[in-house]
């Protein structure tokens, strides 16, 4: 074996635990030397005898830190209300709204905001931090109806129309499917409620990507949206430096490997593959703090300066809240090949099959023709100046390119930094209200 069959098979053997380890259980394992023209399981995995001990574990869910978004924005003093919508391919998406501000009344003419979530995330981003600090909140006491919506296959959208639906099927989708019929099916819904022709769009992270493709496929959005606000906004991330996804974007074939051959695909990282991931990222001063045993603050950053250690269970308690393992090979794609386009299905039949094209689409940027603004970090691990840059420059109506005033700043800081107000929301704020 060459040194990287031999780590691309100790990935798989890693991968193949963590998946077990996601299904309720702990596992010990012993990988030993096996001969491999012999082996039983075959030449592909067969340069080691892989065997399992399996301890059954029993975890408590802490509701305190974990309320559902309703229940946050209820227990702050704010009305709150549910929305389930179905798209066209059959995903039951829920929304959640605070349509008035705290002692206020009902009133059609409040202008509409829609705030959208970024990866492994969900509607609680925007309102886990409370009143006075959350931006829904923000927003609402600004005279605004706010709606936040969540993407399929996290905590609030993971049902379907069809009830028998396979696994396989039913987590086959990226943040392309996202903007292909999510976005436009909770837009749609929204200005039907609210009888409103326009509405303001802020986005986080995967919130603004899945934007600017829908814009590619439904045009009606960009000519409703009066003003787009992006919070670490992207569409290609070549240059990203965040090591998790580094090394999911190096070792994706291998994820890839394990999807199709074990039927995993929800994206469930355990406590091996979050343990093996942490010992990249996290200094040893770090190692044993709540952070680096977090799927998303090792893919997005950690910022002492921002971070408000009394809110940590709460942020910890919603995060991550579920994808699919396909949406995180397609921002693997992004890496490796720099481009902003569909999943390649990986073989030309099946990008016929889907995209009627051997190759997938590369969308366009043209099409983003409502006003643009930007926010960014310098420390974003995610979304690197360079990148940002790059996408600012391609934006047609751009009128707002702001680096936030801190050297530090990174990407999970736009959703629970302590500053945000001063330094994000306010300014937000303040240019919604030209629009």
């Amino acid at each position: 074996l060459t040194s990287m069959e031999f780590t691309a098979l100790i990935v798989k053997s890693v991968i193949l635990v963590s998946f077990l380890s996601s299904q309720g259980s702990s596992y010990y394992v012993n990988v030993n030397l096996a001969v491999m023209e012999t082996h039983h399981m075959g030449n592909e995995i067969a340069a080691f005898d892989i065997s399992f001990t399996a301890i059954k574990e029993h975890i408590i869910g802490d509701f305190e830190h974990s309320k559902p978004t309703d229940e946050m924005i209820l227990d702050a003093g704010y009305p709150a209300e549910n929305h389930d919508v179905v798209t066209d391919d059959g995903y039951i998406l829920r929304l959640h709204r605070i349509p008035h501000d705290a002692g206020g009344t009902y009133n059609r003419t409040r202008p509409v905001v829609f705030l959208q979530h970024g990866l492994l995330s969900s509607s609680a981003d925007w309102v886990v931090t409370g009143p006075g600090k959350a931006l829904a909140f923000l927003l609402s006491d600004q005279g605004y109806d706010v709606w936040m919506g969540n993407y399929r296959g996290n905590t609030y959208s993971n049902q379907h129309v069809n009830p028998d639906i396979d696994k396989k099927t039913y987590w086959a989708f990226s943040w392309g499917e996202m903007a292909e019929h999510d976005l436009p099916t909770m837009l749609s819904h929204m200005m039907e409620v609210t009888g409103q022709d326009t509405f303001y769009y802020i986005g986080h992270s995967m919130g603004t990507i899945t934007y600017y493709t829908a814009c590619n496929y439904h045009h009606w959005i960009q000519n409703a949206t009066r003003l787009m606000v992006g919070y670490g906004a992207h569409t290609a991330v070549p240059n990203l430096i965040s090591p998790a996804f580094y090394l999911l974007a190096y070792f994706a074939n291998n994820l890839e490997w394990i999807s199709d051959h074990l039927g995993m695909y929800e994206f469930l990282p355990s406590n091996w593959l979050i343990e093996w991931w942490a010992s990249a990222v996290c200094t040893e001063e770090m190692r044993t703090q709540a952070v680096c045993r977090n799927i998303l603050f090792l893919v997005g950053g950690y910022n002492k300066n921002e971070m408000n250690d009394t809110m940590l269970p709460y942020l910890l308690g919603h995060v991550p809240a579920g994808t699919s393992i396909m949406n995180m090979l397609h921002y693997g794609q992004s890496v490796n090949t720099g481009a902003w386009a569909g999943y390649d299905l990986g073989s030309d039949q099946l990008n016929l099959r889907r995209w009627n094209s051997t190759r997938p689409p590369t969308y366009k940027y043209d099409v983003i023709t409502a006003p643009v603004a930007l926010f960014w970090g310098e420390n974003d691990w995610l979304v690197v100046p360079e990148d940002e840059a790059a996408l600012a420059g391609k934006l047609p109506n751009l009128v707002l390119n702001q680096r936030v005033d801190e050297d530090a700043y990174t990407h999970l800081d736009f959703l629970w930094g302590m500053h945000n107000v001063e330094k994000v929301y306010g300014p937000t704020m303040e240019l919604m209200e030209k629009y």
